[in-house]
């Protein structure tokens, strides 16, 4: 589901814009959340399309990059050939280090089984990250969800479920520990407020002053 700020005005339609990568839906004052909801997910692949997200380019594509980003810094990819069977890659916050098998030729196969690994390891480093900075805030703000799941996502950086489970994207861990921190926090802060009312934003800006300069960083 797509995350949106409702603006209730005295209207007689639904009116969905996008400011800054934020969507907005101006809604009469009578109309239900469930059919605002609706509407949102019917017009998802238009709002998507209209999002336009520009970012650089941190995804994984080791056949044309010799380097990834690893909270939010590049780190250059290190070839090894060594007398060994299988393929290893060893990821750690300075380091991506791919062991090959001496005669290994590096083919369309190979980079797809090398980037498969690089996967998990970049699964496993957001995971970390993203339960300190879950433990961090909770502390702070008494905030705890049931479940903590790491996926990927096309558009959205996290998702808080009514079942008070939380999905981060794993894509997050390409950026900054600051931005990590962030997401973490405005996906803990549904658990209390699960729509972007002005409460949701003070809350927010509460335990983190400069949360407009960190998200407006998230969809440059």
């Amino acid at each position: 589901m797509i995350e949106y700020e409702i603006v209730r005005r005295k209207i007689k339609n639904i009116y969905i814009s996008i400011k800054d990568g934020q969507v907005i839906v101006k809604a009469p004052l009578h109309v239900s959340k469930e059919k605002i909801d609706k509407i949102v997910n019917e017009k998802s692949l238009w709002i998507e399309k209209k999002i336009n997200i520009k970012r650089e380019d941190r995804s994984v594509d080791i056949k044309n990059k010799d380097y990834i980003y690893i909270l939010g810094n590049k780190i250059k990819i290190d070839y090894e050939y060594v007398d060994i069977k299988k393929v290893n890659v060893f990821i750690d916050e300075n380091n991506c280090r791919i062991c090959l098998p001496i005669n290994t030729k590096l083919k369309d196969n190979i980079y797809k089984l090398i980037e498969s690994k690089i996967d998990k390891e970049l699964k496993r480093l957001t995971q970390k990250y993203v339960l300190i900075a879950m433990d961090k805030y909770t502390k702070l703000t008494s905030l705890k969800p049931d479940k903590i799941t790491i996926r990927k996502f096309k558009s959205i950086w996290g998702n808080c479920s009514s079942n008070k489970e939380i999905k981060i994207n794993q894509k997050i861990i390409h950026y900054s520990i600051e931005q990590i921190e962030y997401v973490c926090l405005h996906e803990l802060t549904h658990l209390k407020y699960m729509n972007h009312q002005c409460e949701f934003w003070s809350f927010v800006k509460k335990y983190m002053p400069n949360y407009k300069e960190i998200s407006k960083s998230l969809k440059c």
